[in-house]
């Protein structure tokens, strides 16, 4: 029988509970570094004193099933060096996702959903991420599974996000929060998602 989902701001407080390869990763907090224990230390510090979180890992019991972090676009030097950047200084950024084997999609869905409910209650006008043109060919598990600094466009799209800019087969991605009108069922989704009939209703991060 599956768990109870349980979907944790990240914080200091549960680094420990990240994957491994996350824990001490710098890509987007550095424009040339990808690996730095001291500086992901003080990184994750300074944002969760200017922040209070900077993203949300998703268990099922005590299994994990995913992780996405996002937040300003100044938090995340790497970002103005990317194909099809740099991302808007009025937008927050959706950086990566890390996602277990076990339905990723849908967990990348989820936690995707998790990050624009609570980057429109902060207050954002809207949210980029940067995304990859995978070819028909190329399978889920190559999209999604593991880590991606780069989202699936297709994805992206289907919940509603727009290429603001393109280069190659990168696309900087854009979803407008003031005035949002969610894509076919995507506000029913939201609501199954993060709350299910079975659970209690919405709490503060």
């Amino acid at each position: 029988m599956a768990g109870v989902a349980q979907v944790l701001p990240l914080t200091h407080e549960v680094r420990d509970r990240m994957p491994g390869p996350c824990a001490d990763c710098v890509f987007w907090q550095h424009p040339r570094r990808e690996t730095d224990v001291r500086l992901k230390d003080r990184w994750v510090r300074s944002a969760d004193e200017d922040l209070g979180s900077w993203g949300r890992m998703l268990f099922e019991g005590e299994r994990f099933r995913g992780l996405i972090q996002y937040g300003p676009a100044r938090r995340f030097p790497r970002a103005r060096a990317l194909p099809a950047g740099p991302p808007g200084r009025t937008a927050a950024l959706i950086t990566c996702a890390y996602l277990a084997p076990e339905d990723a999609p849908g967990t990348c869905e989820r936690l995707v959903l998790e990050a624009l409910a609570d980057l429109k209650a902060r207050g954002w006008a809207a949210v980029e991420a940067f995304a990859l043109g995978y070819p028909d060919e190329v399978p889920v598990a190559d999209r999604f599974v593991g880590h991606h600094t780069l989202f699936d466009r297709s994805f992206l799209s289907r919940l509603g996000f727009e290429a603001s800019r393109v280069h190659g087969q990168v696309a900087l991605m854009r979803l407008a929060l003031a005035g949002f009108e969610p894509a076919s069922g995507l506000a029913e989704r939201l609501a199954r998602r993060l709350w299910p009939d079975d659970a209690p209703g919405p709490t503060p991060a």
